[in-house]
């Protein structure tokens, strides 16, 4: 079985322990700050096994759409639009999934 790409084992630990910092932000303004990583990690850099566990994040990520105001420009892209629209649970729940999935590519690099 191929390893994913040491990139994104770097990426997603990166994504985690930002999301894990105690910090007065809540996890929803957390989850909006680090939106960038679901468009920096492709799933590609995944194994074959866990490529469809990030893709299938992606897609939950980007659910809602991008969001643009009366005059068609886009105000907010797709995931800060996402999770603005999620409750502290559905972060948390959410969260989780990117934790676990976070937990197996590092597992793939232990000997």
């Amino acid at each position: 079985m191929k390893k994913s790409n040491v990139f994104a084992l770097i990426e997603l630990s990166k994504f985690v322990d930002a999301l894990k910092k105690d910090s007065k932000a809540t996890l929803k303004d957390k989850l909006k700050s680090q939106s960038s990583y679901f468009n920096i990690i492709d799933p590609k850099y995944f194994s074959e096994e866990l490529a469809p566990d990030w893709a299938d994040l992606q897609r939950i990520a980007n659910q809602k759409g991008v969001k643009r105001d009366e005059d068609g420009f886009m105000v907010m892209n797709a995931v800060r639009h996402t999770v603005e629209t999620m409750s502290e649970e559905e972060c948390l729940n959410f969260v989780g999934k990117v934790e676990k999935l976070a937990e197996k590519v590092k597992k793939e690099f232990e000997y």
